[in-house]
């Protein structure tokens, strides 16, 4: 990876900045929604507010900075469900921590079968234990 392709804090302030914007200008189109009188004064605010929040999500979207850091689907539904992202992010670290543990556990039990079946293999053919050593250090996790 090249210092190029890598954001500076900046790039990420600025991209921070521009979401909590959205953030809040999704707020009050909801709370404009809601209170919506009917009125033609009423009308303009949504759609104000309305193309405002198109302009932001236009200027996200070609924004540099962000196209590194693609937002997956997951976490978008999280967020029209009404859903807190951040339990998404959880329930990910802790799906990956199970998966890697079961993967280890995994690996842990072919090291010993790698092991035991070297060891029957020299017994049986003694002129390939050069060979079996080979294997476990080229195998070998440590």
């Amino acid at each position: 990876m090249t210092t190029a392709s890598i954001p500076s804090s900046d790039n990420l302030s600025v991209t921070v900045e521009k979401l909590q914007g959205l953030i809040e200008n999704f707020i009050e189109l909801g709370v404009l929604v809601h209170d919506n009188q009917g009125t033609n004064q009423s009308h303009t605010a949504l759609i104000h507010k309305t193309n405002q929040l198109i302009g932001q999500l236009g200027e996200l979207e070609t924004d540099k900075s962000t196209e590194q850091y693609p937002i997956p689907i997951d976490v978008v539904s999280y967020i029209e469900d009404g859903r807190n992202p951040d339990i998404y992010t959880r329930e990910f670290v802790e799906s990956t921590a199970k998966s890697n543990a079961r993967l280890k556990g995994r690996m842990k039990g072919f090291e010993k079968l790698r092991d035991v079946l070297g060891v029957k293999l020299a017994q049986e053919f003694p002129r390939l234990a050069p060979e079996i050593e080979e294997i476990k250090k080229r195998t070998s996790s440590t």
